[in-house]
């Protein structure tokens, strides 16, 4: 019964939201470093206040799983699980227990490394208001589970759901978030390692900063199938969106925003990983041209009708001269202004166009 409640309530659940999980990995210890979360935590055990907010967190994730696991349970394809209620209320708990354990495994590693810092600055206090709100949250998730395992019939107990509208620009990342976290885990995961690499390679030899808009120009590749996406998104979501009498001008600002959201993580992991040599207007330049790009391969890609080996084969074809003309020593200021220049240009070029931005 473990193996068919895990495959059902826990897998799906980590599954769904992997691009989630990332977001908050990348911006956790890839902006922030041990040393900040070692203060972060510090200052949490000595502060009431700070570790009521962090409990407060907790809390918030662990309604979002039980929230997961009652509409899973409420689901028609898995009502054979209602079968679970004829096992003995002792086992029935113990199981609640181990799955919900499971689903905050995040939560609970971060715990116990604050337990590990409250035993070392013998913070009791604190020590016993951790373990307390770790034990109460496996308590409430396996309450909450059993609830509606006993009580079958929607509306018998709602969780409190938050209701927040969205502006235009997060449509499509909430959109790539929720229901395609696989493909934004591997384009986020290729770009952070790509930067990454690179940044750490520049100060082992005598590279110069060629090597890093090298790195820039694998990253964007990575990102070569967002625009694509974002068409298919738009003209099967948002069909009107095309005939709506927005200017080109606000038209372009709508998908600077959605690609600045798209390429923030992989701006944090520049400054994050910048190189002792570089400077910091380097990286920002570095960072607006990748941004640029982005939204000049956005006018490039929306809405043609081309097939994805023909698209594969142009971005392959258009790193290999990108190289060519790093090699060639072509600045990084160039770049940038073929990217922002060439996004508004083909804006600009295309705003009486039918079913194309």
């Amino acid at each position: 019964m473990y193996t068919v409640l895990y495959r059902t309530l826990v897998l799906p659940f980590y599954v769904r939201n992997a691009g989630t999980f990332l977001v908050v990995v990348l911006l956790a210890f890839g902006f922030m470093r041990p040393m900040d979360h070692e203060a972060l935590i510090t200052a949490a055990l000595g502060s009431p206040a700070l570790l009521t907010g962090v409990i407060l967190l907790w809390l918030v994730y662990t309604l979002r799983t039980v929230g997961f696991v009652r509409k899973a349970l409420a689901a028609p394809d898995h009502l054979f699980l209602q079968t679970f209620r004829l096992v003995p209320v002792r086992i029935r708990w113990s199981l609640w227990l181990l799955l919900v354990a499971q689903l905050l495994v995040p939560v609970g590693g971060y715990a116990i490394w604050m337990l590990a810092r409250a035993v070392h600055y013998q913070a009791w206090g604190s020590f016993a208001v951790i373990l307390l709100t770790m034990a109460g949250l496996l308590v409430v998730g396996a309450a909450g589970a059993d609830h509606r395992l006993r009580h079958h019939p929607a509306g018998s107990l709602r969780l409190p759901t938050l209701s927040v509208r969205l502006p235009y620009w997060l449509f499509f990342p909430a959109y790539w978030l929720r229901h395609e976290p696989l493909s934004l885990l591997l384009t986020k995961l290729l770009s952070g390692l790509l930067l990454v690499g690179v940044c750490r390679l520049y100060p082992t030899d005598d590279y110069d900063e060629r090597l890093l808009l090298i790195g820039l120009m694998l990253a964007l590749i990575t990102h070569s199938q967002v625009a694509r996406q974002l068409s298919t998104f738009e003209h099967r979501y948002l069909i009107l969106l095309p005939n709506m009498p927005f200017t080109w001008l606000d038209r372009l600002r709508r998908y600077t925003l959605i690609y600045g959201l798209i390429w923030l993580p992989d701006w944090l992991i520049l400054f994050k990983n910048q190189p002792a040599t570089v400077g910091v207007d380097y990286m920002v330049w570095l960072g607006l041209t990748g941004w640029g790009w982005l939204l000049l391969m956005h006018g490039l890609a929306y809405g043609r009708e081309v097939s994805p080996e023909r698209w594969q084969t142009a971005v392959f074809w258009a790193f290999i001269l990108g190289l060519l003309a790093i090699m060639f020593s072509v600045p990084v200021g160039v770049w940038l202004a073929i990217g922002w220049l060439g996004a508004a240009g083909i804006s600009f070029s295309s705003a009486y166009r039918p079913g194309f931005v």
